[in-house]
């Protein structure tokens, strides 16, 4: 299987020549970048440089030696890379999907480091390993890395990528060179999505409901997801005239057809935490409105219909019942990926916002 040397975004050209400045400080570097906003992109372009025979006048590898040409062939011998098996469901080898694919980094993926990292350097240069996302190396995984990097093989770098620093151990912290990889600007987000897939006059929008992540929004873009989103908007701007047990037929169907499709080796739409977080970005833009605390942030095109909802009852009234169900969305979210009979669950969830109003 081939892989593309990523150019560095424009939004992390800074960041990366900082790092370049900072090249040989440290045998460690933990990158922080918002969540989707091309942090794992930037990893592989650090990797490429040092790999690179050649770089270009900007440190930017070349894509042409025989450095690169190894790592577009996935077959360098001085880089590896650690992340979730989850995320090679939908590897284009079907025989290189993980059969139990694992949304953590497990203590095995590192212990396998040791046959590279003790070993002489097979091209002579340094050697490579990229880790990310850095926050999902479980407890055993993230004690065994820890140990490394607190006696660093020599000769190797290490790069980490998290956007929640807040789960990652310490220890494992202070021992990396920290980096800060900014998310992009609205304008970029857009001149990066026109020039890259195709130009549409609604990238705005979307960029607004996934929080700028801009990454997530072209992924999703090959999807359904936006287009479902929109029919689940739809419904539940009929407030209590909404009917939930059909809304729930309709999208325990769409969840289920989803999942068939990832184990296909498609990219996945739609699953229980995608609909509860539609349902909190629901009820923060309706609180909004009923408060008049401010404008819809995640449905502005459904603002009409957040309004005549909001006046369809007490406000006060109102605001009370949805801060209540917005916790109760919390720790339904927290459940979301625990095998529950999803029909009943959505049934649950929709009955319980027609009683809203």
């Amino acid at each position: 299987m081939s892989q593309a040397i990523p150019a560095v975004l424009p939004w992390h050209k800074a960041t990366f020549q900082k790092w370049h400045e900072q090249t040989h400080r440290s045998h460690a570097y933990l990158i922080v970048s918002p969540e989707d906003t091309g942090g794992e992109s930037l990893l592989h372009s650090f990797a490429a440089s040092v790999l690179c025979e050649t770089p270009n006048s900007s440190f930017e590898a070349c894509g042409h030696c025989a450095g690169c040409s190894l790592i577009q062939a996935s077959s360098h011998p001085d880089y590896r890379i650690l992340r979730p098996t989850i995320w090679d469901v939908t590897n284009e080898i079907e025989e290189t999907r993980p059969e139990k694919p694992s949304k953590h980094i497990t203590i095995d993926q590192v212990r396998d480091l040791a046959s590279m990292v003790n070993q002489t350097s097979h091209r002579g240069g340094l050697r490579v390993v990229l880790i990310y996302p850095a926050h999902t190396l479980n407890a055993n995984a993230a004690n065994a890395l820890l140990k490394t990097l607190e006696e660093p093989p020599s000769h190797t770098l290490f790069f980490l990528l998290t956007h929640d620093v807040k789960q990652l151990l310490p220890t494992i912290i202070s021992r990396c060179q920290r980096l800060t990889a900014p998310a992009p600007e609205l304008s970029s987000a857009m001149d990066y999505l026109n020039t890259t897939i195709a130009s549409q006059n609604d990238w705005a929008d979307k960029l607004h409901a996934e929080n700028g992540a801009v990454m997530r929004v072209a992924n999703l873009n090959t999807t359904n997801y936006f287009t479902l989103q929109e029919q689940f908007a739809s419904k539940l701007a009929k407030g209590a005239q909404s009917n939930a047990l059909k809304l729930a037929e309709q999208f325990d169907k769409h969840i289920k057809d989803a999942a068939k499709a990832q184990l296909s080796g498609e990219p996945l739409s739609i699953d229980m935490g995608v609909v509860i977080t539609w349902l909190q970005r629901w009820v923060h833009d309706l609180s909004c409105i009923a408060q008049q605390a401010g404008d819809a942030r995640y449905f502005k095109k459904h603002k009409p219909a957040l309004t005549r909802l909001s006046e369809q009852a007490p406000a006060e009234k109102l605001i009370t019942k949805l801060h209540h169900w917005q916790q109760q969305l919390l720790k339904e979210q927290r459940a979301a990926e625990h095998p529950l009979n999803t029909r009943i669950w959505l049934e649950k969830l929709f009955l319980q916002y027609t009683q809203l109003f």
